[in-house]
């Protein structure tokens, strides 16, 4: 039986196309995006400082990521031509900083906008207040916004650093927010000291948090869905940051990743006669995984590791990861704030655009995975534009004899309500994907 389901409480819409057998378990599932933006055809031939205004608003979460990608990527083509670029130290930890941000309110609308919701309403539970989201992340894009100016859509960061210049009041205020974040993590996601998520949590001291994560944990216990939603084992990080490292993961090696093993497959799309507007993204040919639970196996991250060497990269350990991730990264950014060096300078003037000709490549690490926007400039003005997100490396979609991560991860779940929830589990985001 072949049924269509409309994923919503998502960053745009995406369809799923679940073919299941007569007991309701999934066989197969190919995923459908079906609205389409043409960002890359939008940046074509326009000044390549444009990038820095049009590719926030490829997203309205992750509007940041993007902002870094495309300065990283045009400080790339200055290297790339042997041209001088500097930042300083304090430029990239303001950069890092409104990142960091971006993930944390992130995951936690995820936490409390759609897992929580959708979890609930198919146990038959009332879910913890929807609106404990919107404080929160009101409180963390304040801090974003004390160096960025706003949220979203900011365009503070341009080839050679940013454009703020924080004095301690401001640094004071981020600190002061940033207090209150980390008593919501503490008293309202986990119910518990953030410093246990320092050392090895078990199983067991997970599913008893009395925060509202242990309570969707427990909803994904009752659905007997926490050792659910395998997938590939294979995971990716792209991004280099003083927070991450870059690596390819597999169940038997651990290597430094190779961009040049990465490549878009557009045999799905509508162009080639498929039903997507979304490219596949590969690496050395394969899906893999990429977001906070690559990212916490390449650090190691003690929790993360433990439920994946017991339970492999299920429902439980995605989860946990992104909520790992959460505390790691809100120490994180109290660590940046308190060394920021004020007296640096943000901005150092690079040699003019206009005269810019050449290839360059940004890779950042968003929210739900590695980012890349690379593109080629002749004389200051865009020639080609290309995007890959997060979104096409874990909701790919491949074959019944190779699915892609999310599909792979959905087959064998015992009805479509569970099926979809497992889909949710990769944090969706449709209208990065059909840029």
């Amino acid at each position: 039986m072949i049924t269509h389901e409309l994923i919503e409480r998502i960053e745009g819409e995406a369809v799923i196309d679940f073919r299941s057998d007569k007991s309701g378990s999934i066989q197969e599932a190919t995923i459908r995006f079906l609205h389409f933006r043409g960002m890359e055809a939008i940046l074509e031939n326009r000044p390549a400082l444009d990038a820095l205004v049009i590719t926030p608003r490829v997203c309205g979460i992750c509007g940041h990521s993007h902002l870094i990608a495309a300065a990283r990527m045009l400080e790339s083509v200055y290297k790339n031509r042997k041209i001088k670029i500097s930042l300083s130290p304090k430029a990239e930890k303001i950069r890092e900083i409104t990142r960091i941000c971006e993930i944390l309110q992130n995951h936690l609308k995820w936490l409390y906008l759609v897992m929580l919701q959708e979890s609930a309403k198919i146990v038959g539970s009332e879910p913890p207040g929807a609106l404990k989201a919107l404080y929160i992340s009101s409180k963390i894009n304040q801090i974003a916004a004390l160096f960025s100016g706003q949220w979203p859509h900011s365009s503070y960061a341009l080839p050679g650093g940013v454009t703020c210049d924080p004095t301690h009041i401001e640094v004071m205020q981020a600190l002061s927010l940033l207090s209150e974040v980390e008593r919501f993590v503490e008293e309202e996601v986990l119910g518990s000291r953030s410093e246990r998520f320092s050392e090895k949590m078990e199983p067991n001291d997970l599913l008893s948090l009395k925060g509202d994560f242990g309570t969707l944990l427990r909803n994904f216990e009752q659905l007997e869905l926490l050792d659910q939603g395998r997938s590939h084992g294979r995971f990716l990080v792209l991004g280099e940051h003083n927070s991450t490292l870059s690596s390819y993961i597999t169940d038997s090696k651990k290597a430094d990743s190779d961009f040049s093993l990465v490549h878009e497959d557009d045999s799905r799309t509508f162009a080639r006669g498929g039903t997507t507007y979304a490219k596949n993204a590969l690496y050395d040919g394969e899906f893999v995984e990429t977001g906070p639970l690559a990212r916490a196996l390449v650090l190691a991250r003690p929790t993360v590791r433990e439920l994946f060497s017991r339970y492999g990269d299920c429902a439980f350990t995605r989860i946990t990861a992104r909520m790992d991730e959460v505390v790691y990264l809100t120490a994180h950014v109290r660590s940046l704030l308190s060394t920021l060096e004020l007296r640096e300078a943000s901005f150092f003037v690079p040699p003019p655009i206009e005269n810019l000709s050449g290839e360059g490549i940004g890779i950042v690490e968003a929210p739900r995975g590695s980012l890349i926007h690379k593109a080629r400039i002749e004389k200051g003005k865009i020639m080609e534009y290309t995007i890959i997100t997060p979104t096409q490396w874990n909701l790919g979609n491949g074959t019944a004899q190779s699915p892609g991560i999310a599909q792979k991860a959905m087959i064998g779940i015992g009805g479509i309500a569970k099926a979809s929830l497992i889909f949710r589990t990769f944090d969706v985001c449709s209208v990065c994907t059909t840029h």
